[in-house]
């Protein structure tokens, strides 16, 4: 009951905050306002346009001051609160706009673009339909109908109006684009092979590979099935794990992992559980554990077999460029080991390329070709990668790495360990 009140409260704050700043329109044309209105919008649309949007809508303001009638310079700043993420105010401000001018073309193009940006989809859709009652087979709603259908899901209902839309005109640029795309998301199925290879001074090297299949789902998002193989010290380790990734509501989802292996060059058994939380300006956050049970004996263990790690990140997009930090914090018997890593990633125009930059000390628990001795957590290390992940022909995926690490394996010995990683995907 309290949270409804807060959330009531909230809104009405929304409302009157925009009201208060926003004039009544039957005020009269000051004598001494000579500056044209048209002029006064072009400023202010400079001014959006520069970022300086606070003071374009300050000059909008002044303009439905003069003349309360002036749409134009209403849906600006309607605009200008969809830039700024304040979904709600727009919503407010173009509402008003549709309800003094029904099927006002602008208001309604602006609002169902507010939708889309809020992930309101079902509300765009119903937007866009009401906007089509008075636009029939305007390609413009239609497109966006069609992205706020695809987002949902509804493929087959979003390609049949991109279909319409290039019935009305072939030569429209847009559509053919999403009709691909949605085609390439049709290929929910992902098979992927990775090899890696640690060398040491003097010393035989590690391999490890996996091979992973993995399948988009609705209710669970990825699921993935993954078997690894690792070889050290002449043993050969066998592991099969799966991880999901479910979405819990907007803005929320969960990762998962279950693991069990031969009890050589593994953890027995491992269980990891990591929320996401997606939060304004394009920062990503999460909290988890990971668990890892070295008891040969049982599949899980409570006592001091096990491993727990609390972990998390907290990450930002800059762009194209994303930047993370990842802590770690093992309890060991004296004391608590402590581990990070910093990781910036520069995509190529999707999310299966990009270059990645990773910054490191101490031992990582999601390096699974070096989970496989609890004492190596609470020793030191030093690290730095670089990897590069490319897209071919939306089918195909090569990725290729490198790096270069300084550890402790036992106290005050230290090593140097050089990596080389591969990998290939296949979508299907």
């Amino acid at each position: 009951m309290k949270a409804s009140a807060i959330k009531l409260t909230g809104f009405f704050l929304i409302i009157f905050s925009v009201f208060l700043v926003y004039p009544s329109y039957t005020q009269a044309k000051s004598p001494q306002d000579t500056t044209s209105l048209e002029s006064l919008l072009n400023k202010a649309r400079q001014l959006a346009y520069n970022k300086e949007r606070a003071e374009a809508r300050r000059i909008c303001f002044q303009i439905l001051n003069r003349d309360s009638t002036y749409w134009d310079a209403a849906v600006l700043i309607g605009r200008t609160y969809i830039w700024d993420s304040k979904y709600d105010s727009s919503r407010i401000v173009l509402n008003r706009i549709i309800v003094n001018k029904p099927g006002y073309y602008d208001a309604y193009d602006a609002i169902i673009d507010n939708e889309l940006m809020d992930d309101n989809y079902s509300t765009a859709i119903k937007r866009a339909d009401e906007a089509l009652l008075y636009h029939p087979d305007n390609e413009s709603f239609l497109y966006k109908k069609a992205r706020a259908l695809n987002k949902l899901g509804k493929t087959k209902e979003s390609s049949a109006l991109l279909s319409r839309i290039l019935q009305i005109n072939s030569a429209n640029k847009e559509a053919p684009k999403l009709l691909l795309d949605i085609k390439r998301a049709g290929r929910v199925n992902k098979f992927t092979m990775t090899y890696s290879t640690d060398m040491f001074n003097g010393s035989t090297p590690w391999t490890f590979a996996s091979a992973s299949i993995g399948r988009k789902t609705t209710h669970f998002g990825s699921i993935i099935l993954r078997y690894n193989y690792a070889n050290r010290f002449g043993n050969d380790g066998h592991q099969a794990e799966i991880d999901a990734y479910p979405a819990i509501c907007k803005g929320i989802y969960v990762y998962l992992n279950a693991g069990v292996s031969n009890k050589k060059n593994f953890p027995f058994s491992r269980l990891s559980i990591e929320p996401y939380f997606k939060l304004p300006k394009s920062f990503e956050a999460s909290i988890g554990v990971r668990y890892m049970n070295f008891d040969a004996n049982r599949i899980f263990a409570l006592d001091s077999n096990k491993v727990l790690i609390y972990t998390g990140t907290i990450g930002k997009y800059f762009g194209s460029y994303w930047v993370s930090i990842r802590p770690y914090f093992t309890k060991g018997i004296d004391a608590w080991s402590k581990s990070a890593s910093i990781t910036v990633r520069r995509y190529f125009g999707d999310e299966d390329s990009f270059i990645s930059l990773n910054v490191g000390t101490g031992m990582s628990p999601d390096e699974r070709q070096y989970a496989f001795n609890p004492d190596l957590i609470f020793l030191k290390s030093n690290k730095i990668s670089l990897d590069y992940q490319q897209k071919i022909a939306h089918q195909l995926i090569l990725y290729f790495g490198g790096g270069y690490a300084q550890e402790e394996i036992n106290t005050g010995v230290k090593r140097n360990r050089f990596s080389l990683n591969a990998g290939i995907s296949i979508l299907f």
